[in-house]
């Protein structure tokens, strides 16, 4: 389409003059060259197609060079019977005309094929790029279809000693895991959340931790992002580093588990920090699949912006996270 309104705009000028100033036998003549013209297009991109695209360039252009020379020679022949009866006209002959155009016709050629050559190079890449988005979406959403399985797993695991023991901390407990399951399954539906719906399960989750441990844990939670904010982020990319965190202190003894949260907003940077004690004398086991899982999603959703440091130093680890979150649509709560 782009092609054909550029060529009519290239064409306009010719037309204006020949309108004006000529005889309309000349604009009858122009129409009907049209013809020729367009035949010689949709021939030459046939060609491609099957030739260059082929990478038969030597057969492309060959066959392309005849096309339009035979353009050229029934448009001159066409020329020729067309205006023999133009005074003006008389005198001309077949070798004049076609001598003074093969040069235009051969730029034509040269400039359909050019344009064929990078339109063809746009849709590749367009379609490329639209692979790889839809190549890291399905990785996302496979990373995304593990947190929930991980998830319960690590909590079903510290209810079982609750449930050998009969303790009455359970049903309260069950609660809470049931809350935070039904956020994982239906949130995480979902590419984006808002900031503070993922406070909230970590809220959960903390106090679904002290019911668990009560007077061995020494927590502090310090959430200063504004109740009305509107910014979004992906579901379930928080809670495990805080899981890792009481994790790691549950290694600890003869004290009780340190865990210190921060979270803040600064315009759209998102900050996170969580700072836990360890037992640095015990083997500390290898990354789990929650920590591998939530750096890739970092790494797909966040690319360049976001930072993850993790520090391991006197019996304490600190990890930061900071993300540059999309600025919000006021109104929508959409990005």
């Amino acid at each position: 389409m782009l092609f054909w309104i550029g060529y009519a705009l290239f064409r306009a000028w010719p037309y204006y003059i020949t309108v004006k100033y000529f005889n309309e036998v000349f604009l009858g003549y122009m129409l009907y060259s049209e013809i020729f013209f367009v035949a010689a297009v949709y021939i030459t991109t046939t060609l491609y197609n099957r030739l260059f695209e082929g990478r038969k360039y030597l057969s492309y252009f060959a066959a392309g060079i005849i096309v339009w020379i035979m353009y050229l020679c029934s448009r001159t022949w066409f020329q020729l019977h067309y205006l023999q009866d133009v005074p003006a006209f008389k005198g001309s002959n077949f070798g004049d005309i076609f001598a003074n155009n093969i040069t235009f016709v051969i730029v034509y050629f040269l400039f359909i094929t050019a344009c064929k050559y990078f339109k063809g190079g746009y849709i590749a890449q367009q379609f490329e790029a639209e692979r790889k988005e839809q190549q890291l979406m399905a990785e996302v959403n496979n990373l995304k279809s593990q947190i929930a399985p991980h998830f319960l797993f690590n909590t079903l695991n510290n209810l079982y000693g609750l449930a050998v023991d009969k303790s009455d901390k359970l049903p309260g407990l069950m609660l809470r895991l049931s809350d935070l399951l039904r956020h994982s399954l239906y949130e995480t539906q979902k590419p984006f959340v808002p900031i503070n719906e993922e406070i909230s399960v970590l809220k959960s989750y903390i106090e679904l931790e002290r019911i668990r441990l009560e007077e061995n844990l020494k927590l502090r939670f310090e959430n200063t992002i504004p109740a009305d904010a509107q910014h979004t982020i992906a579901p379930l990319i928080l809670i495990v580093f805080v899981e890792n965190a009481f994790k790691h202190a549950r290694l600890v003894q003869s004290e009780p588990v340190d865990i210190s949260i921060k979270t803040f907003l600064d315009g759209n940077l998102f900050t996170m920090v969580v700072r836990n004690n360890y037992n640095d004398q015990k083997q500390q086991s290898a990354p789990g699949i929650g920590l591998t899982n939530v750096k890739r999603r970092l790494d797909v959703l966040y690319p360049e912006q976001h930072q993850l440091t993790i520090i391991k130093d006197n019996g304490h680890y600190t990890v930061k996270l900071q993300l540059q979150l999309k600025a919000p649509i006021y109104g929508t709560g959409e990005i």
